[in-house]
């Protein structure tokens, strides 16, 4: 979590750039997050109550990510 602003203070500047810092990170993950659920099926709602297949669901969308990163020598390695 960012470090919050105390009520009529400044945030010094090692909390400033840890704030940054996190906000970059957490930026490239939610870029991450939005290109797995380029698959249809983990923005739905799943109804295979079967142990283990939402997690396998997850587990090959993530991996068609990382077969398109891969394939795409241009983009940078996530």
């Amino acid at each position: 979590m960012p470090t919050k602003q105390p009520r009529g203070q400044e945030l010094t500047l090692a909390q400033k750039r840890a704030n940054q810092a996190l906000y970059h990170r957490r930026l490239r993950i939610e870029h991450v997050n939005s290109s797995v659920k380029r698959c249809r099926i983990v923005k739905d709602r799943i109804r295979l109550w079967k142990a283990g297949v939402r997690d396998r669901v997850m587990e090959l969308c993530c991996a068609l990510h990382n077969f398109r990163v891969r394939l795409a020598p241009w983009l940078p390695m996530i």
